[in-house]
């Protein structure tokens, strides 16, 4: 599964209510291992990823729930990808792609390598990315 999907399936999860990061983790511990994160790198994940947004509850405890003020136009880490290479010309190395990327869009390199494995459109040749 990738981080794409993993963000989708967790948007999915917090429109009925917020979650803890506590039953985050516990829900999706095996994609977090994958990632070879850890609950503190899950923690910042969230609060950079403008999707979601870090509430208070009545409890005074803390959760994770969706983003109402986000804009619409939310961006396709792929078709980012893509458009970045396109506009290079050339294969590019992930860590400069990954500074590229438009602000607000963060994302880690097994991220980046994750989403080009599973798009046809490009190709991974050792530390560079291109088109395929």
């Amino acid at each position: 599964m990738s981080t794409v999907d993993l963000v989708k399936i967790i948007q999915l999860s917090m429109r009925s209510k917020p979650v803890s990061l506590d039953q985050l983790w516990v829900d999706y511990g095996s994609q977090w291992q994958q990632l070879g994160w850890n609950p503190a790198q899950l923690n910042l994940w969230l609060s950079c990823n403008p999707a979601f947004q870090r509430l208070e509850l009545p409890n005074r405890e803390w959760a994770w729930g969706l983003n109402n003020e986000q804009k619409s136009g939310d961006y396709n880490l792929t078709d980012e990808l893509v458009a970045l290479l396109q506009k290079a010309g050339r294969p590019m190395p992930l860590a400069q792609l990954a500074s590229k990327l438009p602000a607000g869009m963060v994302v880690t390199e097994p991220m980046l390598r994750s989403a080009a494995q599973q798009d046809t459109r490009l190709e991974l040749k050792g530390p560079l990315l291109k088109l395929a």
